[in-house]
């Protein structure tokens, strides 16, 4: 069986993107995402501006809704989120390290705050959900990316789309020994937080 090559260079392709499914290295995809990454921050800081020229233009201040662009951008600037996180060998090219380095930014933003408890949740769950052995790749992914989505809802204070993800969070963790006890402690705390 022949090895599919990446569209960009000679490595062996182990990811597929866009609507034309193009195969792409680990290398490849990385730099893809990390551009995809530099265009939300681009799009992040263009809606905080216009929330802020609504503010000035209004007269009234709004206190949520902006979105951590600064530390969202230091997480990416540190490089690698190896050093947040253990990864394991079993879960390198599993694991997006583009989400697991929103997830820190997340849980940097959290430092020092009356919801770091929330943030320290959200680091534990992630590293239980690097560390299982007993969830397949693309369940891992999945469960990944809700933690990167109700980290940055819970952050920007959107509790209604916040709980929902969290809802969704509890349902994958359900049946899976190794998550399951992480998932139950960060739940118990959002709603200590969000007041449900």
């Amino acid at each position: 069986m022949a090895v599919m090559k990446c569209n960009q260079c000679d490595r062996p392709a182990i990811y597929r993107v866009g609507d034309a499914d193009v195969p792409l290295c680990l290398d490849c995809w990385n730099k893809f995402q990390s551009a995809n990454y530099m265009q939300f921050l681009i799009n992040a800081a263009s809606a905080n501006q216009a929330l802020d020229d609504m503010d000035f233009i209004s007269g009234f201040h709004t206190s949520g809704g902006r979105i951590p662009v600064a530390e969202l951008a230091r997480a990416i600037v540190k490089g690698p989120v190896h050093n947040s996180f253990n990864i394991n060998n079993s879960s390198v090219g599993v694991i997006n390290t583009g989400d697991l380095a929103r997830i820190q930014a997340v849980v940097d933003f959290t430092k020092t705050t009356d919801i770091e408890t929330l943030g320290e949740g959200i680091r534990n769950l992630t590293q239980a959900v690097v560390d299982a052995k007993d969830i397949a790749a693309q369940d891992k992914r999945a469960i990944i990316e809700l933690i990167e989505a109700f980290g940055e809802q819970a952050v920007r204070t959107k509790k209604p789309s916040a709980m929902a993800l969290l809802k969704a969070i509890e349902a994958r963790a359900k049946g899976i020994a190794s998550i399951y006890g992480a998932a139950e402690t960060l739940i118990k705390i959002a709603h200590s937080i969000f007041g449900v």
